[in-house]
C-alpha cells in the first residue's frame, strides 16, 4: 500500500520493516505489518471501544487510546488474546506514581518489570519457570515489547531525542513473566497485595535491571536472607540515589530458596524485616568524603545509611526453574 506517498510491499517483510525503522516506530527487531485486518482482529481482544483512552504516555503525554495500544501490539507480535494484559500494563505504568515521565528521560537504564499474576498466566501460556526473563515463550516476549512500543510511539520516548539512558538495557525491548504460583511456599504476591486469587493482574515494578545472587553455602533460610540482604545493599545501587522511603524493590526466589526460607518458619513479613534491618549499611562503605553529601541529602542515620524505610519495600516472588541456586533482584529507580 501506498504510505506518505511511498510504496510499501506489505508481503515483504524486509520492506515494511525498514519502513518502521526509516520512522523510527520499531526498536530493531521484525515486526508484523499493523493492517487494518489485524488491528481490527486484536481489537477483538477487549470489549473496550477503539477510542477509549486506557493512559497517558509521558513524556509526549499522548493519549494511549485501545486502538492505537492494537497497533503497537500487533507491531510486536502480540496476539489479541494478550491485548487485556497489554492494557493493563499500560494502565499501570501511566499511574502518576510511577514516575513515568522521569523513567522515559533518564540517564539510568531502568524500564518497566511486568509481574503477571492469576490464571491468565495459564490462559495465555506466560512462562514462570525456568528462562521466564528471556527467551521462552511469546508472550513473555510480546507483551512486554507491546508495552516498550507503546512508550516510544505514543509517549516519545526515541533513544537519544528524548530518552537520555546512558547505556539502556536488554530488558528496555521486553521484561514481563509470571509468578510460578503453584510452587510458591506462601500465597500469590497479588493475593498478599489484596486481590482475589480468581483475579489476574499484571504488576509494573520499575526496574534498572537483573541482578543474579547466587549461594550454595546457605543451610538455614536465615543465612540465605543474610546474603540477599548483602548482595543488594551495594553502594552503587541505585536505590541509594533516592530518599530511602520511595522506591519498592523486586526480589525474584527460585522455588528451592523459596522453599528454604519458608522450611525455617519464615514467612514474607519476616523475611521483609529480616532485610530491612540487614541493608541498614555501614557508612564507611562510601569513601569518607561521600559522608558529608549523604548527611546533608538525610541519608545517615547514626553510623549506617537505611537501604528502605519500610519492610513492605522488599517486594518477594516465587519463579524461575527448579534446578539452582539463585535469586533475581530488580533494583528500583
Amino acid at each position: 500500500r501506498e504510505i506518505n506517498n511511498q510504496e510499501i510491499e506489505m508481503a515483504d517483510p524486509e520492506a515494511v520493516l525498514a519502513y518502521v525503522e526509516a520512522q523510527g516506530w520499531g526498536d530493531g527487531f521484525p515486526v508484523i505489518p499493523p493492517t487494518e485486518a489485524r488491528v481490527q482482529a486484536m481489537l477483538d481482544g477487549t470489549p473496550l471501544p477503539p477510542a477509549h483512552v486506557v493512559g497517558v504516555v509521558e513524556p509526549r503525554r499522548g493519549e494511549a487510546t485501545v486502538e492505537k495500544i492494537a497497533v503497537n501490539a500487533v507491531l510486536a507480535g502480540a496476539t489479541p488474546a494478550y491485548l487485556p494484559a497489554v492494557l493493563a500494563a499500560v494502565e499501570a505504568v501511566c499511574a502518576p506514581e510511577f514516575n513515568l515521565y522521569a523513567l522515559n528521560t533518564t540517564t539510568c537504564c531502568a524500564t518497566p518489570a511486568l509481574l503477571v499474576n492469576g490464571p491468565a498466566r495459564a490462559a495465555l501460556g506466560i512462562e514462570c519457570g525456568y528462562s521466564c526473563l528471556g527467551q521462552n515463550g511469546r508472550a513473555n516476549a510480546t507483551i512486554g515489547r507491546a508495552l516498550r512500543l507503546v512508550m516510544r510511539n505514543i509517549g516519545g520516548a526515541i533513544p537519544g531525542a528524548v530518552t537520555k539512558s546512558v547505556f539502556g538495557q536488554p530488558g528496555r525491548v521486553s521484561l514481563c513473566f509470571g509468578e510460578w504460583e503453584e510452587r510458591s511456599p506462601w500465597a500469590p504476591f497479588h493475593v498478599r497485595r489484596g486481590f482475589a486469587p480468581t483475579d489476574s493482574t499484571v504488576t509494573a515494578v520499575c526496574a534498572t535491571g537483573t541482578q543474579d545472587i547466587a549461594d550454595i553455602f546457605a543451610d538455614s533460610g536465615e543465612e540465605l536472607i543474610w546474603v540477599l540482604a548483602h548482595s543488594i545493599d551495594w553502594i552503587g545501587n541505585n536505590k541509594v540515589l533516592v530518599a530511602k522511603d520511595k522506591g519498592d524493590m523486586l526480589l525474584l526466589l527460585c522455588p528451592d530458596f523459596a522453599h528454604k526460607i519458608a522450611r525455617d518458619g519464615i514467612d514474607v513479613p519476616a523475611m521483609q524485616r529480616m532485610l530491612l534491618e540487614w541493608t541498614r549499611t555501614p557508612i564507611t562503605r562510601w569513601h569518607r568524603a561521600h559522608w558529608p553529601k549523604l548527611e546533608r541529602l538525610g541519608y545517615v542515620e547514626g553510623d549506617v545509611v537505611p537501604l528502605a524505610a519500610r519492610p513492605e519495600q522488599f517486594l518477594i516472588a516465587v519463579a524461575g526453574g527448579e534446578s539452582g541456586h539463585h535469586a533475581c533482584y530488580f533494583c528500583t529507580f
